[in-house]
């Protein structure tokens, strides 16, 4: 049976979600998105500590969405760029949710950086970042895979992941970040 987007992000919205959403994720989305969730951030009175952490998690989590998003050719739309991301305070922390379609053949490469991210304690993933730093190569879509080594070491939390399976060509990647 095929991944139900639609079931699964009403299933992620509930009370506990203070901003959602779901579609394009083109250069315009993204400042739109994140000129969202930092108003709203303010209008809650965060400590600017927490408010950073937050704040800095979504940009990444929004830029792997922009960067690396597909848009599989069921879902019918005009744009080449998807993603979901739900804000939710869960009281003492927050969750943010992400997702987004990779093709199928990026599955292990991705789930082998997230488990590798997941692995290192926080003295490790500063290395890794510097590491990659200074590195200075980057990939045809543009990043050094510093993105999830950068998520990781904002949140100071390891990264809940689950692939779902779309159709024959495309996963459906979620990953949750706790702050």
């Amino acid at each position: 049976m095929n991944f139900d987007l639609n079931q699964w992000y009403s299933e992620k919205i509930d009370e506990d979600a203070i901003f959602d959403y779901m579609g394009r994720i083109e250069d315009e989305d993204v400042t739109d998105i994140l000129h969202s969730i930092e108003q709203i951030l303010k209008d809650r009175n965060e400590p600017p500590k927490l408010f950073k952490k937050v704040f800095n998690v979504l940009v990444e989590l929004v830029q792997n969405l922009h960067h690396h998003g597909e848009v599989p050719s069921e879902l019918d739309v005009s744009y080449e760029k998807f993603g979901v991301l739900i804000l939710r305070d869960e009281g003492n922390q927050y969750r943010i949710c992400a997702g987004n379609f990779i093709k199928i053949d990026g599955l292990r490469l991705i789930r082998d950086r997230i488990d590798q991210i997941n692995t290192l304690s926080s003295t490790e993933t500063q290395s890794l970042y510097r590491i990659i730093l200074e590195n200075d190569q980057f990939s045809e879509k543009g990043g050094g895979g510093l993105g999830m080594v950068d998520i990781a070491r904002k949140s100071g939390n390891n990264m809940e992941y689950q692939f779902f399976q779309y159709n024959p060509n495309f996963l459906f990647l979620a990953i949750d970040v706790i702050i």
